[in-house]
């Protein structure tokens, strides 16, 4: 739904909600509480607009369990990947007719467009040949969906390190610009730090075309 006007009922629990939850999480308690069904990329939208903040970085705090401990790849796979594979699932043992691998498996394999210095584990989620990148599946586990215009990234840099203490969430602008200056980290707090950095340089450059603009405008 496009141009909803958020009543003040609705700000608020924004404002109380959204903090220690993930878009997936908010998008359904909304969407309980209120009747109509918000979008993730409205989540995100409404999130960044009002300068809101979730809070989770995708790492694990001292104390907190995994939510996937002791639970199969079946309980956390996502609801696409499930449903698609519960039709074609093999039974432990059985061998595809096709001789193809089976439902999670492991793969390491180039990234989607190229072959290049990088590669990622993938896994299998459905039969006969669907698969995702793990790290990809890993964050959604824990997070939910994959925010429009961002990407998950890994924090040591190591992109077969797909656990989710190493990876962390970075906006396409953000990964433009340590791309383009070199700002790496080598772990979860520095990748941050990174990030951070990112977005300062963003501001001042903003900051600097609004400035020429002006002087432009009045002659300077």
């Amino acid at each position: 739904m496009h141009g909803h006007r958020y009543t003040l009922e609705e700000q608020e629990f924004m404002e109380d909600y959204v903090p220690g939850h993930s878009y997936r999480e908010i998008q359904k308690a909304f969407t309980k509480k209120f009747g109509w069904e918000i979008s993730i990329r409205q989540v995100n939208s409404y999130i960044s607009n009002h300068h809101l903040n979730t809070g989770r970085t995708g790492r694990f705090q001292p104390g907190q369990e995994p939510p996937n401990k002791g639970k199969t790849w079946d309980e956390f796979m996502s609801r696409r990947g499930q449903e698609a594979s519960q039709k074609t699932q093999f039974k432990k043992g059985q061998i595809p007719h096709n001789g193809g691998a089976p439902v999670g498996e492991l793969r390491i394999r180039y990234g989607h467009k190229h072959k290049n210095e990088n590669k990622y584990y993938w896994q299998k989620i459905a039969q006969p040949n669907v698969w995702r990148m793990k790290h990809i599946i890993e964050w959604e586990e824990h997070n939910g969906e994959v925010p429009q215009g961002c990407i998950v990234c890994f924090a040591d840099g190591d992109t077969l390190n797909w656990h989710i203490e190493n990876l962390i969430l970075t906006t396409r602008a953000q990964n433009a610009v340590k791309n383009r200056w070199g700002i790496k980290g080598h772990d979860i707090e520095s990748a941050e730090t990174a990030n951070l950095i990112a977005d300062l340089k963003m501001a001042t450059n903003k900051a600097r075309r609004k400035n020429r603009r002006r002087k432009k405008r009045n002659g300077i």
